[in-house]
């Protein structure tokens, strides 16, 4: 017998929803956008095809009213409104199974039940076997011979099966009475009323007497009591209730088996595309788990003592075991050319002459994945690699910046699939391990020859979409200086470390005291339940929202009780002192190296903007805000005599005055004038003698939150201000720079053409929700339209300027050092009698890295600590 499946879609999604957000777990991909209903309803759709139906359908509602809000107006009154954060998951639902090929039905005027039970039914009468994926107590009525409905309970992943026997043996019922069953008590879930006062029991009584409701209206005279009046009295609303609970099962849907088929789960680009743009890794991972490996042929490989004189361009892994390559053992290298493959362990390596200088020969180009690690693995075991002319991580960032940084993932992008994820080679958490050297040979040997068989593709790629450029005059290089960096590390003192974690340790204490005192009792402060509890319980204090896992204590809801009382001030501070102690004074120095230094990884291929990130530690997110935050910088000291800084001075909006032409702004910034003050004279219509120091603050307010696409609502709230008077200020901005109005919108159209935005090297931003029907995803593809070329902009002008400087310094043979990258500033580790040359060559060449319409201007100064560099 022929199996369709049948899945209530909207169900799925709102239970998947809900199932997290209870628990405060929302999802959201890197972009912010929530992603757990989706990612949910993909797990259990996943899950669900292991089976391998031979045919599938998802319904859905569609928009709009249906029959049933025409009889009951207060049908489906009761729910509470749909949170946004699900509503904007709908087109994003359906994209994933657009993506899947998986086909699903929606019918104005209709609901998902109506699509289900018209499908069912004909697929019944066909001898077809139905399973409806449903909850929905009214579903039960379609239950026949052919069609089963599978329930899911809450805590486990196994279906509860309800059949025709196990239907009448719960009601004692036929499943085609639910109608009446829900006629008579009603379903609060849709609002539909039911006869007032009759519950399941006495409505399940009168059905096994009466049948249905239209037989017991003939007989309600013989009904005594209470009960008798009830029914009497809203009869008609019974009737009218069952007709609302009837599924209709003649909509005009037709049997569709040819589209319906599942033709099973091979590797899918569309699909892999998807979890890729929304961070679904997990799924991406077991779709490709589930792909089969297709290799061409059986792979030769010789595992060696000594490695033959190899002559010829070979790509090159080195097999660095843990995550951070400052720290972990390299296990074996892999190489492979058209002619040879070969696989060495470290310990033959470190010996190997003949290694040695094939890894030092520039004349023979190599190509990895993740040059910059293989090259300061190498290094922290005392050998040099030379020659990296090609870097599949890099490259295919650029194409696709959506990627995850590990290889077989990557891969599979191009549609190559002999590796295998490393978690199924070394086992993951407390059991991973390494494997036997056949396995473990093998593993990167095949990851060497698909760096060397995609390089052609990859490099084409970039050529086709005018980006090469900026992969081979950018990106490589900036991997090299990011190398030198990373190995020289930025020195730190230790001891005011120390001395910084008593202060602060001291002032948690006496915080601790303090809380303890105002809330009349001893609580675990870093506990948010707790901390709840105290508040909105013991204290009383107003605004308390309590979800199931407690009342909310984010900082958001902290800072609008700042003026109601003492102890919220107190457990801000206590938060802030708590984060710098754990995170930064005792974090900071588990990563002090031997050497006396930190050694950071700029992870160079993540963000989607370009811009670099940092890890283990990450040095670009000390904090400023606070005083406290920045005492922190007091342990970064010189190696050598001096530290400087160099920092470009509003780099994000010289590039909007450049982009958008903005020629007052231009002008402005050429002139070197204090760029606020001019735009508050602009907006404002005075003179900038005449400029306030609250119109120079909302207009400077106004110029980064344009870049970031701020909403009148967000000005509002940062000024302090109404909604109109932002929205007011906004308007007269536009009116005044119409250039950068005309940019934004140029932009916005230019990504819905397109798909893509770009930035001036060419770096491209792939923005799918801006054509999507949802308005709240379609307005964040709107910012991310505005705002991606900027950021991405700036990103690469401050590579580009990296490049530049140390070519000068090159040239000038300094002996200084570029230590850190921290977003618009570069930090120099420098000898005192470079200091003035130094100070000269970094301004020179962060001025000179781009040439715009608008001059670049870079400011710098120099200090004994990091601290001191204002």
């Amino acid at each position: 017998m022929e199996k369709l499946v049948v899945i209530d879609g909207n169900f799925w999604l709102f239970s998947c929803y809900y199932a997290t957000a209870a628990m405060g777990n929302l999802m959201v991909n890197k972009d912010g956008v929530p992603t757990n209903a989706v990612y949910g309803f993909a797990n259990r759709l996943e899950s669900l095809l292991k089976q391998n139906p031979e045919y599938i359908v998802v319904a859905f509602d569609a928009k709009g009213k249906t029959f049933r809000s025409e009889l009951l107006e207060e049908y489906k009154g009761t729910r509470k409104p749909t949170p946004d954060e699900l509503v904007c998951q709908f087109s994003m639902v359906r994209e994933y199974l657009e993506a899947h090929h998986i086909p699903y039905i929606e019918k104005e005027g209709y609901e998902g039940d109506d699509i289900i039970g018209t499908i069912s039914k004909k697929a019944s009468n066909q001898g077809m076997e139905v399973a409806v994926y449903t909850n929905d107590k009214d579903m039960m009525q379609l239950i026949d011979s052919n069609v089963k409905q599978y329930k899911k309970p809450q805590k486990t992943n196994d279906y509860e099966v309800i059949t025709v026997e196990s239907f009448k043996e719960k009601y004692n019922l036929e499943p085609d009475q639910m109608r009446d069953l829900l006629g008579l008590m009603g379903d609060s879930a849709d609002n539909i009323p039911g006869i007032p006062g009759i519950g399941e029991k006495t409505a399940l009584k009168l059905l096994n007497q009466y049948g249905t409701i239209e037989n017991l209206k003939e007989h309600m005279d013989e009904l005594k009591g209470k009960m008798g009046e009830k029914v009497r009295t809203n009869i008609e609303l019974g009737l009218l209730s069952k007709k609302i609970a009837t599924i209709i099962t003649d909509a005009p849907v037709e049997l569709d088996l040819d589209a319906w088929k599942y033709e099973g789960q091979e590797y899918n680009d569309d699909l892999a595309e998807f979890y890729r743009r929304y961070d679904m890794n997990s799924l991406l991972k077991r779709m490709s788990l589930s792909t089969e490996t297709k290799q061409s042929k059986p792979l030769e490989y010789k595992i060696v003592e000594t490695l033959p004189n190899i002559k010829k361009n070979t790509a090159l892994i080195a097999g660095v075991y843990d995550t951070n390559y400052h720290k972990s053992a390299i296990l074996g290298f892999g190489l492979y050319n058209k002619d040879e493959a070969y696989y060495i362990s470290l310990e033959n390596a470190m010996h190997d002459e003949n290694f040695k200088a094939f890894l030092k020969d520039e004349k023979i180009e190599k190509y990895g994945y993740d040059i910059k690690k293989c090259i300061n693995a190498c290094r922290w075991h005392g050998l040099e690699v030379k020659g990296y002319t090609f870097d599949l991580q890099l490259a295919s960032y650029i194409l696709n910046s959506s990627l995850k940084d590990e290889i077989k993932i990557v891969c599979d992008y191009y549609q190559y699939f002999d590796l295998q994820f490393d978690e199924e080679v070394f086992g993951k958490g407390a059991k991973k391990h390494v494997p036997e050297e056949d396995v473990l040979s093998k593993h990167y040997v095949l990851q060497a020859k698909a760096i060397y068989e995609l390089k052609n593709e990859a490099e084409q790629r970039l050529k086709k979409d005018q980006q090469f450029d900026l992969y081979k005059n950018v990106e490589m290089p900036v991997a090299y200086i990011l190398a030198d960096m990373e190995f020289q590390g930025a020195k730190m003192d230790k001891d005011v470390l120390k001395q910084l974690g008593d202060t602060f340790k001291g002032q948690i204490d006496q915080l601790e005291k303090e809380i303890y005192l105002l809330a009349h009792k001893e609580f675990n402060i870093s506990s948010p339940k707790q901390l709840g509890e105290v508040l909105f319980e013991d204290l009383g204090l107003p605004n308390g929202k309590k979800t199931k896992t407690g009342y909310s204590t984010s900082v958001d809801v902290l800072n609008k009780l700042k003026n109601v009382h003492p102890i919220i001030d107190k457990v801000l501070n206590y938060r802030t002192l708590s984060k710098l102690y754990s995170t930064y004074i005792i974090g900071l120095q588990e990563q002090i190296f031997i050497d006396g230094k930190t050694h950071t990884i700029y992870n160079q291929a993540l963000t989607q903007t370009g811009r670099l990130s940092s890890t283990d530690p990450n040095l670009q997110n000390i904090p400023v805000k606070t005083e406290e935050g920045k005492l922190i910088r007091k342990a970064f000291v010189p190696e050598y005599d001096y530290l400087i800084s160099f920092d470009y001075s509003q780099i994000e909006l010289r590039v909007l005055a450049h982009l958008a032409n903005v020629t007052s702004l231009i002008d402005a910034f050429n002139h070197d004038k204090d760029i606020h003050r001019h735009t508050a004279s602009v907006v404002f219509g005075v003179s900038e003698e005449e400029v306030t120091s609250t119109m120079r603050r909302n207009a400077k307010a106004v110029n980064f939150g344009i870049i970031y696409g701020m909403s009148d609502y967000g000005l509002a709230e940062q000024l302090g201000v109404t909604v109109k008077e932002a929205k007011s200020f906004i308007e007269k901005y536009f009116e005044k720079y119409a250039e950068i109005k005309d940019y934004m919108n140029k932009s916005i159209a230019f990504g819905k053409e397109n798909g893509y935005v770009s930035t001036v090297l060419n770096r491209k931003r792939y923005i799918p929700e801006i054509n999507e029907k949802n308005y709240m995803r379609q307005e964040f593809g709107k910012r991310l339209a505005m705002n991606s070329p900027i950021q991405g902009s700036a990103a690469d002008i401050i590579k580009l300027a990296m490049i530049k400087v140390d070519q000068l310094l090159k040239e000038n043979h300094m002996k200084s050092k570029m230590i850190l990258q921290v977003h618009d500033e570069l930090i120099f580790d420098v000898y005192q009698d470079e200091l003035d040359k130094m100070m000269k060559l970094v301004k020179e060449g962060m001025e000179s890295a781009y040439q715009m319409k608008v001059e670049l201007k870079a400011e710098g100064t120099y200090a004994k600590n990091w601290y001191e560099l204002k």
